[in-house]
């Protein structure tokens, strides 16, 4: 299905990596745990890399009684004996210098500058739906390598004050009383079949933007709209001006 069939909704909500920001996930995992490992040297390499995942399965399950960054701190630092709270300003630092460098891995494009900007100018509101697992540096950061600022966005998710995560239809709940706005009134752009589809199921339309798609339980795509970043653009540039 083309996204020329999708009608105007007043709020856009936008996936970041592998969606404003192209990328292949396993070169930015690799990345990432490398300069993490290069920046943090209280553990063997595989022993923080197991711990970080196990902190990120946490965030994943969070049942809304505490942020992502709680559920994170707890489980890593259960695991790796090292009090992440205690040492977060070293991991904050990490993110402000040697995460920079996973810049080169992404496939960085002002095409997702230009969508952002076209639709304010034209009075949708736009949002990222980012999932919420990272610290806000960290995010902040990945959107400044596109040229985009937070303050471009109605609401940009975090682990620092997110209680939820993607897939959990929760998450989407979350934002949208964030917004103030109903699912129905959002338009969902993403890359991830599961994470980003399943908001279909609360009445958001779903663009699926196939550059950078994941399926990794090769789930059925029929019933979504798709198509290239470009073709967000293009998307975009055809929606009427809001009074």
């Amino acid at each position: 299905m083309p996204f020329s069939h999708i009608a105007p909704r007043p709020v856009v909500l936008f996936d970041l990596d592998g969606t404003l920001l192209p990328m292949d996930m396993k070169d930015f995992e690799r990345a990432y745990f490398r300069t993490l490992c290069a920046a943090v040297r209280d553990l063997p390499p595989e022993e923080l890399v197991r711990c970080v995942w196990a902190g990120t399965r946490a965030m994943a399950a969070n049942d809304g009684s505490r942020t992502n960054r709680e559920a994170f701190a707890a489980v890593f630092s259960r695991e790796s004996g090292l009090d992440f709270l205690a040492n977060e300003e070293r991991f904050l630092e990490y993110y402000r210098t040697g995460f920079q460098a996973c810049r080169d891995v992404c496939r960085v494009t002002p095409v997702s500058r230009e969508i952002v900007e076209m639709l304010r100018r034209k009075g949708y509101t736009a949002a990222v739906a980012t999932n919420p697992i990272f610290p806000r540096c960290a995010t902040e950061s990945r959107l400044r390598w596109l040229g985009l600022a937070p303050e471009d966005f109605a609401l940009v998710t975090t682990y620092d004050d997110f209680s939820f995560a993607k897939p959990s239809l929760d998450y989407y709940r979350e934002v949208c009383r964030r917004l103030d706005v109903r699912p129905e009134d959002c338009v969902m752009v993403g890359n991830d079949v599961e994470e980003d589809g399943c908001a279909q199921a609360l009445g958001m339309e779903v663009l699926l933007v196939s550059d950078c798609l994941l399926n990794a339980r090769d789930l059925p795509i029929s019933g979504f709209a798709m198509g290239a970043l470009a073709d967000v653009h293009t998307w975009a540039s055809a929606l009427p001006a809001r009074a």
